[in-house]
């Protein structure tokens, strides 16, 4: 375990060419309703958690990544040999990754629900599934979840 009693986590592609580390917890939780991330990763929503850029380290497979630039600034990379979208950069937010919760190894919690955790573009949603929780939702990224 680190000075904060968070024990680092480990996670990869599903191929397992890809690995990394975060060393702290998420300080965000995403579940993102936007075509773009849908298409992205084939499913309903997917999950993304971010940490502080210094928190997440590569440990292996850099050579076996490709990025794909979804929309202006944003740069997904994703493992070469089986696809899995690993991990995400925004430009605007230079200070964080944004990883796939889904590839952390056995389901690891990433340590950042407590209160941030929240869907986002929630208009963008299929109309055919409502989730059973009672987290915010948001119609755009940055909007409080206060209110």
């Amino acid at each position: 375990m680190s000075g904060t009693g968070f024990a680092p986590l480990r996670g990869g592609c599903l191929c397992g060419k890809v690995r990394f580390e975060i060393t702290a917890p998420a300080h965000d939780v995403y579940h993102c309703h936007c075509s773009i991330c849908r298409k992205l990763q084939g499913a309903l929503y997917p999950s993304y958690a971010v940490v502080a850029r210094e928190a997440f380290r590569l440990l292996a497979g850099k050579g076996e990544m490709a990025t794909f630039d979804s929309s202006p600034g944003t740069h997904r990379h994703f493992c070469r040999s089986c696809g899995s979208h690993v991990w995400e950069e925004v430009e605007r937010r230079p200070q964080e990754i944004w990883f796939s919760a889904g590839v952390l190894d056995d389901g690891a919690d990433p340590g950042g629900r407590a209160g941030t955790e929240r869907h986002i573009f929630w208009e963008s949603r299929t109309g055919w599934y409502e989730p059973g929780d009672n987290l915010p939702r948001l119609t755009r990224f940055g909007e409080d979840a206060s209110s």
